[in-house]
Order: structure tokens, then C-alpha cells, then sequence
């Protein structure tokens, strides 16, 4: 529980984290698929670089986030350090599902939509089972911690003017 309490204590640096989010993301395009897992920023697990539209600025805004598969698709928490806030990515997302993914070296267009049910819980143990430290992170952040799946979807459908 103290570890989920350091890493809430975490989202007090507010204007710190898209920054930083932003810097790992150009690593991860930087490196071509080369560093696959943050171990700084996800506790080694497996990260991708999600570009979504901002929903006010309507611009492109990428950051980085651990995910798990899920069958042809990617399973991302919104978990925001334990914050009692949804992060900014995930409140793009339900503005505009749309989203761009680079994983492994590879971009590939996304439609995300929100597990819920049984789905979003058996994604959310696959996630404690990978990372123990996160399993009080969701009590702590005293919201619904949201869990989305960003399924393949037709490039041809999105509009990537300014996106990076």
C-alpha cells in the first residue's frame, strides 16, 4: 500500500507528467520498436506510444501508457498513478476514439471503447498478476478506474494532418 501511496503522491507534479509522457513517446518513435518495456515509468511492463486528438485543442497529443494484449487489440488502463482524475488520454479517447498506436516499431491505427463487465475485470487481474504494486492504486484513486481496449481500425478513416 505505501508504493500505491508513493505513486499517487506522484500526480501532485500535474505539468511535470505530459511532458515527460510526451519525451518517453518520442524515445519509444526514436528507437523504432527497440525499448519495448519502461521500466522508469511502468514498472518494466510493456508500453506503447498512444497518439490521441485532444479534446479541446483538437490537436495531437501522445503519450505513453503499459498495455496487454487482448486478442488482435490492446488493453490500457486508465489508472493515472491512483490520481482521483481520469487521465487526459482516456478523456481524448471517449471525445474521439480515434487513436494512433506505435508498438514494437510499428504504427497501426485504433477505435478504443470501454471494457466494462466481467472484461474489464479479467483485464484488470491480467494487469495485477503482471504488476503486484498497482493492486491498491484503484482503491486509492477513489474513482472508477476505467479499462479500454484500442481495437484495429482502418487507417483510411483517420485524418493524420498533424499527427506525428
Amino acid at each position: 500500500m505505501t508504493l500505491a501511496k508513493l505513486l499517487r503522491s506522484l500526480t501532485r507534479f500535474r505539468r511535470v507528467q505530459p511532458q515527460v509522457g510526451r519525451l518517453h513517446a518520442a524515445l519509444l518513435r526514436r528507437t523504432r520498436g527497440r525499448i519495448r518495456r519502461s521500466r522508469m515509468l511502468a514498472g518494466g511492463q510493456p508500453v506503447l506510444a498512444l497518439t490521441t486528438t485532444g479534446r479541446r485543442s483538437k490537436t495531437p497529443r501522445t503519450t505513453v501508457v503499459a498495455y496487454l494484449r487482448h486478442g488482435d487489440a490492446y488493453a490500457v488502463g486508465a489508472l493515472n498513478l491512483g490520481s482521483d482524475r481520469d487521465p487526459a488520454w482516456c478523456v481524448n479517447l471517449r471525445a474521439d476514439p480515434r487513436a494512433w498506436v506505435e508498438v514494437n516499431g510499428e504504427r497501426k491505427a485504433v477505435e478504443a471503447r470501454q471494457a466494462s463487465g466481467e472484461e474489464a475485470e479479467r483485464l484488470w487481474r491480467a494487469f495485477i498478476a503482471r504488476l503486484p504494486a498497482i493492486a491498491n492504486s484503484r482503491k486509492l484513486a477513489r474513482r472508477k478506474v476505467p479499462m479500454l481496449v484500442l481495437a484495429p481500425a482502418a487507417a483510411a478513416d483517420f485524418d493524420p494532418r498533424g499527427w506525428p
